[in-house]
């Protein structure tokens, strides 16, 4: 209910502010002119501010003076800022954190104050940089920007993305590598929902993603990435520490334990699905709905023995290397009663077609 009354609060706000800067904007002839987003250096060390910007304005390039005006919409007022030429000095400050609307800001300053301001580019910040720049090039000719004002942010420029770049595809790498193609044991997938379902594994793993989120954006910020591009690196960079986990939690356990699984007792139930006869154990329930055939060879109740690791951490992980032996060599011989039984009703085929 409170998300709605702000969001619905927001987006009349912005109304309120886009209708006063197109009046702002009609009354402009002959001038050169810019919309832009408009923020007092107060309002933007705010650390409490709920909006990006406090005015939506237009910046007016006179003789003798750059001119903003904007309405603010806490004092609902129409407000001029004259910034005489000869006083003006202009600072390019770039998108510094998300707070700041994930938009590029520059500051002008004179001897009566200073603004912050942006380019009003409404919601494809996306743009924001390139917006601002051709504010620069027209309203302030004798700035030169540098060459990383002036060109998107490059990942594999940084020393700091590099190293994130390559944590990321490193964790990829073993993820998935590890999952399908080198580990022969297989975690339980049922207990995986019930150890996701417990409290204290929710909290810890929604605990463990924000501080790693806000470390890992820290490391980048500092290291010059701009706030965009570190909370994007540091979101993908944290959800691969948690997609690979669950292969890591896993390589651990089966050294612990020693790479040594054991058979334990269970009973076909229901076709696929397997039940632990030594419900004290802690044992997972087993299905697999995959090899339906082989498990409707056995009665109901009747006992099969599973191979399982169970180490100190608690993971319960199937032994593939003992368990797939027996099925393989099933699905071999009936793959071939198959091929067989088609092979012998061809005949008949034939003579039905005579």
């Amino acid at each position: 209910m409170a998300s709605l009354i702000f969001l619905t609060y927001s987006i009349r706000r912005n109304r309120q502010l886009k209708h006063q800067q197109q009046i702002i904007v009609s009354k402009l002839r002959g001038q050169r002119f810019w919309r832009i987003n408009v923020a007092s250096p107060e309002f933007i060390a705010n650390k409490f501010r709920l909006y990006p910007f406090e005015a939506l304005g237009v910046l007016i390039d006179d003789e003798q003076a750059m001119r903003v005006q904007g309405f603010w919409h806490k004092t609902g007022k129409l407000t001029e800022y004259i910034f005489p030429k000869n006083e003006l000095q202009v600072q390019w400050l770039g998108n510094q954190s998300m707070r700041s609307g994930n938009m590029y800001w520059a500051q002008i300053d004179c001897k009566r104050g200073s603004l912050q301001i942006s380019a009003d580019t409404g919601i494809q910040t996306v743009n924001s940089r390139e917006a601002l720049e051709d504010i620069f090039r027209g309203a302030f000719p004798n700035i030169r920007l540098t060459e990383q004002q002036t060109n998107d942010f490059a990942l594999e420029k940084n020393p700091r993305t590099r190293i994130a770049m390559g944590m990321l595809f490193v964790l990829l790498t073993f993820a998935l590598v590890d999952t399908f193609f080198i580990s022969n044991y297989e975690l339980i997938e049922h207990q995986i929902v019930n150890v996701l379902i417990q409290p204290a594994t929710f909290f810890g793993l929604g605990l463990f993603y924000a501080v790693s989120l806000f470390s890992l954006y820290l490391f980048l910020k500092n290291g010059a990435v701009p706030a965009r591009e570190s909370w994007v690196i540091s979101g993908f960079l944290t959800m691969m520490f948690l997609l690979a986990s669950a292969p890591l939690a896993k390589r651990i356990d089966q050294y612990l334990a020693g790479n040594e699984s054991q058979d334990y007792a269970y009973r076909v139930v229901d076709g696929y699905r397997l039940e632990p006869i030594e419900t004290n154990k802690g044992l997972p329930n087993l299905r697999f709905p995959k090899s339906r055939e082989y498990w409707e060879q056995f009665d109901q109740n009747t006992a099969y023995k599973v191979p399982l690791l169970h180490g100190p951490i608690g993971l319960w992980q199937l032994d593939h290397d003992k368990f797939d032996k027996p099925m393989s060599d099933f699905y071999e011989a009936y793959e071939n009663q198959k091929q067989s039984l088609s092979e012998k009703a061809k005949p008949l085929k034939n003579i039905e077609n005579k």
